[in-house]
């Protein structure tokens, strides 16, 4: 081989080493970005609720600890107007869940809002 050559062919492995450094690197903000982004464990904590003014104000409190990283079951606010519509029984309540990342939530919320915590219904 002629020495020129030689050189090219080093050149070429360089090259195509390069180009496989730079793609396995990419993969690497890639692969920290998710760990930055790896969602918390949420616990489903279920109250009972007997207004939309409860309901707002454990919410309320969701936001203030977790800010965004929270959820709350669908259609509460229809269930909860149509519990209390004409008023025939006050006294019931709706189960109503919050997925949040703390578990102390609940008692927390319980003793602050005076909502009862309950067990997950139907175990």
């Amino acid at each position: 081989m002629v020495p020129w050559e030689y050189a090219e062919r080093i050149n070429l492995e360089r090259l195509e080493m390069t180009v496989k450094i730079e793609g396995s690197a990419l993969s690497i903000p890639e692969s920290l970005d998710s760990l930055e982004v790896t969602p918390l464990v949420m616990h489903r904590i279920w109250f009972q609720l007997h207004s939309t003014k409860e309901w707002y104000a454990v919410m309320n409190e969701a936001r203030v600890m977790f800010g965004k990283n929270w959820r709350t079951q669908s259609r509460v606010k229809r269930r909860l107007e149509h519990n209390n519509l004409w008023g025939l029984n006050p006294a019931q309540t709706v189960p109503v869940w919050f997925e949040v990342p703390d578990q102390t939530f609940a008692t927390w919320v319980a003793v602050k809002h005076a909502v009862i915590s309950i067990a997950p219904p139907g175990k």
